[in-house]
């Protein structure tokens, strides 16, 4: 798909533009850029047929704004931008990355998610027609770097856009042994049977409705034999979430196969982890189960005894991912986990407020809160800080067990702290990614389906 080279290859080439400051571009390209009517602007497109003037048939250029005002971010949006409006009309292209620095990390990984496009599931299907691209750059390491983190980001955008009679609770098992045995990274697979062993009660529970058995995947990475500190990343692996009994809305129902978001972007975080083997001690976990309705189905006013020894009175069997989580964030802990971030598309009330702009950020530690926030901002995703009030927890306090799984109102928060109670005293963050699902149109470098927010933040922490 992709080429590193030292020259000329094909017959179009991409190049960048400043408004405020001009990078040096080849001879023959400067006669051409004579005729550009391109400031420079930020995302300002210009397409120039060379009618002959030099070995290239046509010339694109990409404003990228002033240099004051640039950043990655910029280039990962206006170079996506570009692919996803393009990939479709020219078969073959050429990058000049004459850059003052080394950006190749961004140029391969913005290419990888933008060629990216979710074919579907049909008997006839078309390829996107940018089928070669070569850069011409001298950062060849840092290009292939980029791009193999945007294939593991793809590799979830996938798993995300895939219908959920093809991604159960097993399919998922099956990708992750794969995962593991190609980037030899250490794994375990609880069943149903170990589950039942261990007292998973919160993730049982939940499963229960379905003829999908239950599963818990845990994987290893570990790069730093010298540190006690272990990173565990959680994400609710939810493949299908009708609400149980406490049954959802027809209207939108099919949009549910998404709710198994954080358990892709934690899956494919691993599958990057094992390809750029950074200098860290990571884990994951990921509880899966299908939530549905049927005789065998646990019930509102149910009360179960979750893998901590906690019990929890069910109000809302659609509150079911923070009763799966539940049993996660406890088995962390007990493996040595001294940070939890859990990754979940975990209640409407986030999306409501928040929307498709921020990442619900809920945590006890200012230390996480700042570095999550701080390696977002850092690659364009961003996290906005709830409030931790022990105020919230009043919701969910019953006389009939230790907690219950649903308060009466903010949603989000409660929801937060009812997963808190299960890390105790560790260091704790959940990420709450409910509007971002699905894209409805193309954005940034992402084409419409799933783009997996904040995968790209949660990479760039663990790799500092």
């Amino acid at each position: 798909m992709i080429e590193i080279s030292k020259g000329k290859k094909y017959s179009n080439l991409l190049l960048f533009k400043f408004e405020n400051y001009e990078l040096d571009y080849p001879t023959n390209i400067k006669d051409v850029l004579k005729f550009s009517r391109n400031s420079g602007a930020y995302n300002d497109m210009e397409c120039i047929n060379t009618l002959g003037q030099c070995t290239y048939e046509y010339i694109y250029i990409l404003g990228l704004g002033s240099t004051e005002e640039y950043n990655d971010s910029k280039l990962f949006n206006s170079l996506g931008d570009f692919i996803l409006k393009e990939k479709d009309k020219i078969e073959e292209l050429d990058i000049l990355d004459n850059f003052n620095e080394d950006v190749g990390y961004t140029l391969g990984e913005t290419v990888a998610l933008s060629l990216y496009r979710y074919k579907g599931i049909k008997q006839k299907t078309e390829d996107v027609k940018l089928s070669k691209i070569n850069f011409i750059s001298s950062f060849n390491q840092s290009i292939n770097k980029g791009y193999e983190t945007g294939c593991s980001i793809n590799l979830s955008r996938e798993l995300v856009n895939m219908p959920s009679n093809v991604v159960t609770p097993k399919y998922f098992v099956n990708k992750a042994e794969d995962i593991a045995k190609n980037r030899d990274l250490d794994i375990e697979i609880l069943d149903k049977f170990k589950l039942e062993g261990m007292g998973m009660g919160g993730i049982l529970s939940v499963a229960k409705g379905s003829i999908e058995d239950p599963n818990l995947i845990i994987m290893q990475y570990l790069g730093d034999a010298d540190s006690k500190d272990i990173f565990a990343v959680i994400g609710k692996g939810v493949t299908f979430d009708s609400g149980g009994i406490t049954l959802k809305p027809g209207k939108g129902m099919e949009k549910m196969t998404g709710d198994m978001t954080g358990a892709a972007i934690v899956l494919g975080l691993m599958d990057a982890i094992g390809k750029i083997k950074p200098k860290k001690n990571i884990m994951i976990l990921i509880p899966l189960v299908e939530n549905m309705p049927s005789g065998k189905s646990y019930k509102p006013g149910d009360v179960i005894t979750t893998y901590s020894g906690k019990t929890v009175e069910i109000i809302s069997t659609d509150a079911e991912g923070r009763v799966i989580l539940s049993d996660a964030i406890s088995y962390a802990r007990e493996l040595g986990a001294n940070y939890i971030i859990d990754v979940a598309t975990l209640t409407g009330s986030s999306a409501n407020f928040l929307g498709d702009i921020n990442v619900g950020l809920f945590t006890n530690s200012n230390e996480l809160a700042f570095m999550l926030t701080k390696s977002g901002r850092e690659v364009g995703e961003y996290l906005w800080r709830f409030p931790n009030n022990d105020e919230y927890l009043e919701q969910l306090k019953t006389p009939n067990a230790d907690l219950k799984n649903s308060g009466s109102s903010c949603g989000a928060i409660v929801a937060s702290k009812f997963l808190e109670t299960f890390a105790e005293d560790t260091a704790f963050a959940h990420l709450d990614i409910a509007g971002f699902i699905l894209n409805a149109v193309p954005k940034g470098a992402y084409d419409k389906g799933a783009s997996c927010i904040p995968f790209r933040t949660l990479f760039n922490f663990l790799n500092k």
